[in-house]
Parts: C-alpha cells; structure tokens; sequence
C-alpha cells in the first residue's frame, strides 16, 4: 500500500477503481512514475481467496487509518478500503509505524 491508501497501481480518485468488466487493465496517467502502469482491478483483487496488504512506514499510516478503521461515510474510501475479497481472506502486514493511527479496538501484531 502507498502512503495515499492505492494498491496494485489502483490510486484515489482514479476511474480505473469503477470498473467492472475487466480483470486487467492499464492507466496512462499514474500520479506517481511511471504514469503508464499495467494493474489488477478491484473485480479480480476481491475475487481472490487469499489477499495480503503490506506497508511499513509511518508515512502510510494515515491511509491505513482510513482504509482500516470506520470513517462513516464523509470521507471517501482509499483504494486499500475497497479491498474486500468476496469469499476469501483479507490479512494486513503492517509495521508498528503504519498501524499507530488505527483506533484501539483494532487488533494487529507487530
């Protein structure tokens, strides 16, 4: 996960995060280098049995906040928020960094 919440080149904001079709598809304007990426959508990600999220770094804990925790419904979702396989597992690795933000009743091991 990158520090503005976006996993497998899926950033914020982005109309690539709508689709609905596709399993795989590219963008051309990555706000990060390189601007031309090819990525999984969100269709094939929450398809998954298994889905692993990484970050370390204090830098990304404010999007693992907003990905983890209840924000209500104000703010938008960060990508990492969206992932939620359908039948399988969802398993976060994070640093003692990134997870300083999540509220206490989130329970992760360092």
């Amino acid at each position: 996960m990158g520090p503005d919440g976006h996993v497998a080149s899926l950033f914020p904001n982005h109309s690539v995060l709508e689709e609905k079709d596709e399993w795989v598809t590219f963008i051309t304007d990555s706000p990060k280098p390189p601007p031309e990426r090819i990525t999984f959508t969100l269709l094939v990600i929450n398809s998954a049995s298994n889905v692993a999220i990484v970050a370390t770094g204090d830098s990304k804990a404010e999007a693992a906040h907003m990905a983890v925790d209840d924000m209500g419904s104000d703010l938008p979702p960060v990508p990492a928020g969206i992932v939620q396989p359908l039948k399988g597992k969802l398993v976060w690795f994070l640093d003692k960094a990134v997870a300083s933000k999540l509220d206490d009743g989130t329970q992760f091991s360092a």
